[in-house]
């Protein structure tokens, strides 16, 4: 009866062991499976099957997790945008805790493309930022490619064109490892676009020598570059390149928006000015999809070469002013710093890693010593209660010696009471004699090792004190740390405004590096620092009614006019603000 009674508790526990594994998986997961198949090459199905799966009979976290990010890559392959978490978070809650390498990129991949379908850039480059920590140990390697170019758009949005260009560099990498070349060739045409923008020909040649080699064994994907080809011609290559290409994009039904600045600008440099001119009126009709900077500068080249100087002053005032604009707008978001905050996270993160393995050899120090004391006190204690039972013995010893004297002076006695037993008396006496010396010898040999480990207490209490030594060693060692954290990077920034003496000064210093000329130019005209901070204010944009609103004094008018008097400008020639642009842009 006891055996069947344990069998069968034995049987219930494993099947509640096998349920508590298997429970809350649904016949949903095998579908997932199946959708997960399909998503890179038909996507269409793949959304049609997880949009057939009843979202409230799914199971356990996991499962729900799993929905939720197969239907957002199914979504992202459809070219259908989303800009709220709803369908994704449940995959953010599980995977950013409890997934593998591959689900947490992939978790924080569509993570930051939702927010970049939202306009809000920052916390995508926060997503993006988090993603790449797992590129190097995820073997996704398709969606650590798509990260990639996804943080490049931002960083070409904020005029980062360095990392722009890495960014795509590494992009094509990884589609060359996983063949693929569409990919690949529209990464390159990326990087190369970045490095036109900076004018780097060895950058572009370099990018642009990849892509000939692949579009040689590809040429079906050509469509992809030759834009960009066109912007290169229009900068480096020959005349009758460019003619060619020209002639290829004249003979094409429609043109992109962006594609007809770039061609305005090859025909200015053909000497061509009307024909540019016709691509610059074609190009503001739809200034929705077209950057509003890039037409600016190509509507002031434009109209330079067909001798339009106002329009073209205009045209160049109008882009300055765009520019600071964005300039003021990058810097009032917190997107510039998302990587700089990312760092410092991770920087403190390590700082608390070194602190905590220092503790933990610290502790483990404390430990190794503490049971090294208890040792030598062990042991101490063992040769005490050895030495004790050494005196114990001896105590007897002198006892038994004690006894056997007594012993003697009874034989003796008995030896003059009975003559008759003389000789046998005699013969006892002599082994009582013997073997009293042998017990003597035995005592001076004990007494011998007693005297010798007399000092055996005295290496102990060495011993004791070279660890005390190195604990206090340790201890000193513990104390004289002293841990850093970083401090907030916005305090920085807030004195920075407040303070407008460090403002301008810094405003000087900064022009100083970019624009040394200018500087000196007005150092050598005996301006004063104080004189030279108040022109740099004009020198960033702001106009004389804002200047004085900004420094708040009485003598704006006059610091005004002392600075026109060394520099030899009359009151009523010219503004003030417009002369000292373009002496800068002359130096």
């Amino acid at each position: 009866m006891k055996k069947q009674i344990i069998s069968l508790l034995i049987a219930i526990l494993y099947i509640s062991v096998t349920l508590t594994g298997c429970r809350h998986k649904t016949a949903a997961w095998t579908t997932m499976n199946e959708a997960e198949r399909l998503i890179p090459t038909r996507p269409d199905s793949s959304l049609s099957i997880l949009s057939a799966i009843d979202t409230h009979t799914l199971g356990d976290e996991e499962e729900k997790a799993r929905y939720a990010l197969l239907m957002s890559m199914a979504l992202d392959k459809n070219y259908i945008d989303t800009t709220t978490f709803e369908i994704l978070q449940p995959a953010i809650d599980y995977y950013l805790k409890k997934g593998t390498p591959d689900e947490k990129l992939r978790t924080l991949y569509y993570q930051g493309r939702i927010c970049q379908n939202g306009k809000n850039d920052d916390k995508a480059m926060q997503s993006f930022i988090q993603g790449r920590e797992y590129i190097e140990t995820s073997t996704d390697t398709l969606t650590a490619a798509n990260l990639l170019v996804a943080q490049g758009v931002i960083y070409y949005s904020t005029y980062k064109i360095d990392d722009f260009i890495e960014n795509n560099e590494k992009a094509a990498q990884l589609y060359n490892a996983i063949n693929r070349p569409d990919y690949e060739i529209s990464s390159l045409a990326n990087a190369l676009n970045g490095a036109l923008m900076e004018d780097n020909k060895i950058k572009a040649d370099s990018i642009l020598t990849i892509a000939e080699d692949i579009l040689n064994q590809h040429p079906e994907y050509d469509s992809a570059i030759i834009s960009t080809y066109l912007v290169y011609t229009g900068k480096f290559g020959d005349i009758d390149d460019l003619r060619n290409i020209l002639k290829i994009y004249s003979s094409m039904d429609s043109i992109e928006t962006e594609t007809k600045l770039d061609m305005a600008v090859a025909y200015c440099r053909l000497d061509d000015p009307g024909k540019a001119m016709e691509l610059l009126n074609a190009a503001s009709k739809d200034l929705v999809s077209v950057d509003t900077l890039k037409f600016l500068a190509v509507k002031n080249e434009v109209l330079e070469k067909i001798g339009d100087y106002r329009g073209a002053l205009e045209a160049h005032h109008d882009f300055w002013k765009l520019l600071e604009q964005t300039h003021l707008k990058l810097f009032s978001q917190d997107l510039l710093f998302a990587q700089q905050k990312h760092e410092m996270e991770i920087s403190s993160l390590t700082d608390l890693r070194k602190r905590d393995k220092f503790i933990w050899i610290i502790s483990c120090g404390v430990l190794l010593l503490l049971f090294t004391v208890i040792y030598i006190s062990y042991r101490y204690r063992f040769i005490k209660t050895k030495n004790l039972l050494s005196e114990k013995e001896k105590e007897r010893l002198q006892l038994q010696l004690d006894n056997l004297k007594k012993e003697k002076e009874k034989v003796e006695l008995e030896r003059k009471n009975a003559k008759l037993e003389c000789e046998r008396q005699m013969l006892a006496a002599e082994n009582m004699r013997l073997k009293i010396k042998q017990l003597e010898e035995e005592s001076i040999s004990l007494k011998s090792l007693l005297m010798t480990q007399n000092d055996i207490a005295k290496p102990v209490e060495d011993a004791i004190k070279v660890r005390i030594e190195m604990l206090n060693g340790l201890l000193a060692t513990s104390i004289s740390e002293n841990s850093s954290y970083a401090q907030p990077y916005g305090a920085w920034r807030d004195k920075l405004v407040q303070d407008k003496d460090e403002f301008m000064n810094s405003t000087r210093l900064a022009f100083k590096a970019s624009h040394p000329k200018f500087i000196k130019y007005l150092e050598q005209h005996r301006l004063s620092e104080a004189e030279i901070n108040y022109l740099c204010l004009y020198a960033i944009g702001l106009r004389g009614k804002e200047v004085g609103e900004y420094i708040q004094l009485r003598r704006h008018y006059h610091i005004s006019s002392d600075i026109r008097r060394k520099l030899g400008i009359d009151d009523h020639e010219t503004n003030i603000g417009i002369y000292i642009r373009k002496l800068m842009k002359k130096l």
